[in-house]
């Protein structure tokens, strides 16, 4: 950082065109290339090829200046020259190597971002056109070669622009080469920008070249501080937060266009380009609807997962004591309309007490989890188990009471660990309620734990003289 103020400094200090300000200008690329191999050598970045990237642009831009400092040496400068196509080359190369370091092209991991970006560039797009673009198209007296370069670089000022603004709100961590990176691109943006406009109104010179130097040494900082060894990668989480910055961004990138549309129109004497203004308002308008619909959408997304949550169990991932009871409100309401039967159990892990205490709490909830999905994945589709609190869990069966001896068989099978399960089932009656039904299975269970556990108790119809599954079973013996 030193190096570059000095470099800086000293840079604004000689003549402009002189031998001095040439080898200045061209020693700080030479040593801002030699820093991005040292810092790809010693920090080793995950991933290699943005800082590649970064290194082609700056090589185009030091091939650049070689050639036009041979011009110089001749006494004839050509415009347009080869010099252009370097230095326009290094535009897009430095903005795509930027965007691979945060992700910052990817439409379906941030397309909030991207939506963020391109209403403020289309605003500052009305601004190139008003300064740079629309004389240059308009006038008639110049070659086709010279106005395509002159256009062309008031467009790489927008590339320049655009990718700061991409840049800066990503969701990248905010260490020291992501700030000195930031500023790179920002003093690049505006000194291009002013060196753009010094040459459109015939004034040429050098003096924003100590800007391009500081620009290139701060890449060269960058890239040889540590925080290079981890920049770039993992994915990055793009959140597409709303933040006081982004609110600001966007409320900047709306008003640009009307507020340029005004200034075009007062310096011009009311004849304002307002078809430019127009197509900007109007392509403005279009981003901020796409903008609200990824809102939106992202409310809902997240409304849907708190929606999931609440219903299933942290832990296991089986539906929840909430989940379970609306469910079997709705099941027992279906089976009165449809006249179908319907069994409910409550399983208890046998002695997990003292299972969580001989092994551990993380054994105890690694057991819980292990039996919650073995079980499910005995049960069919239309079945439901769910966590009902503790080592207690919660059967919805649809099947009657003589098939279900192989029901809880697989079940024990299953069972992780060589632990074992005590069972109290109940079938529905056609009339009582949800939670009579619940009672009586809630009976059945502790029948089965008073007579040795790891069994199975069945209660009857309360109503009906079932004698063949009325009392405690065992489905173990």
């Amino acid at each position: 950082m030193v190096l570059s103020v000095v470099l800086t400094v000293v840079r604004a200090l000689v003549p402009q065109q002189s031998t001095a300000a040439t080898l200045i200008t061209g020693g700080s690329a030479v040593l801002t290339c030699i820093a991005i191999v040292i810092g790809l050598v010693l920090n080793r970045p995950p991933s290699r090829l943005p800082f590649l990237l970064v290194l082609g642009a700056t090589l185009s831009g030091l091939i650049g200046n070689l050639i036009l400092a041979y011009h110089l040496s001749q006494g004839v400068v050509p415009y347009p020259s080869s010099s252009d196509i370097f230095w326009l080359l290094n535009y897009p190369l430095l903005a795509i190597g930027l965007m691979m370091l945060i992700r910052g092209l990817s439409w379906r991991q941030d397309r909030a971002g991207i939506l963020d970006t391109l209403i403020v560039t289309v605003g500052l797009g009305l601004g190139i056109w008003l300064l740079f673009l629309q004389d240059l198209v308009q006038f008639d007296g110049i070659p086709a070669a010279t106005r395509l370069v002159t256009v062309a670089y008031p467009l790489a000022d927008l590339m320049i622009l655009a990718a700061f603004i991409r840049f800066f709100t990503s969701a990248a961590r905010r260490t020291a080469i992501f700030w000195q990176l930031t500023a790179s691109l920002l003093t690049l943006g505006v000194a291009h920008i002013a060196w753009v406009w010094q040459n459109i109104h015939g004034i040429y010179n050098d003096s924003a070249s100590p800007v391009f130097v500081l620009s290139g040494l701060l890449i060269g900082g960058a890239v040889l501080h540590p925080s290079m060894a981890t920049f770039g990668g993992g994915s990055v989480a793009h959140t597409g937060e709303v933040t006081r910055t982004r609110v600001l961004l966007i409320g900047s990138g709306c008003l640009l266009s009307p507020v340029l549309l005004i200034v075009d129109g007062v310096l011009s004497d009311g004849k304002a380009d307002w078809l430019a203004a127009s197509i900007c308002c109007v392509a403005v308008f279009g981003l901020v609807i796409g903008r609200m619909v990824e809102l939106i959408r992202t409310v809902q997304d997240q409304a849907t997962q708190l929606e999931a949550m609440a219903y299933l169990d942290a832990l296991t991932g089986i539906p929840n004591r909430r989940a379970w009871d609306m469910e079997l409100q709705r099941r027992l309401a279906g089976a009165r309309r449809q006249g179908r039967t319907l069994l409910v159990g409550l399983i208890d892990l046998d002695h997990f007490k003292w299972y969580n205490d001989e092994h551990g709490h993380p054994k105890g909830d690694e057991l819980l989890r292990g039996a919650a999905l073995a079980w499910r994945g005995q049960l069919r589709t239309e079945d439901l188990i769910a966590r009902y609190g503790g080592e207690e869990f919660g059967l919805i069966l649809t099947c009657r009471l003589s098939d279900v001896d192989g029901v809880m068989e697989r079940l024990r099978r299953v069972t992780p660990d060589g632990q074992a399960f005590s069972a109290g089932l109940a079938q529905w009656t056609g009339v009582e309620t949800a939670e009579q039904l619940v009672a009586r299975a809630d009976a059945a269970l502790y029948s089965a734990k008073r007579a040795g556990r790891d069994r199975t108790a069945v209660s009857a119809d309360p109503h009906l003289a079932d004698v063949s599954f009325s009392g405690v079973t065992s489905s173990s013996q």
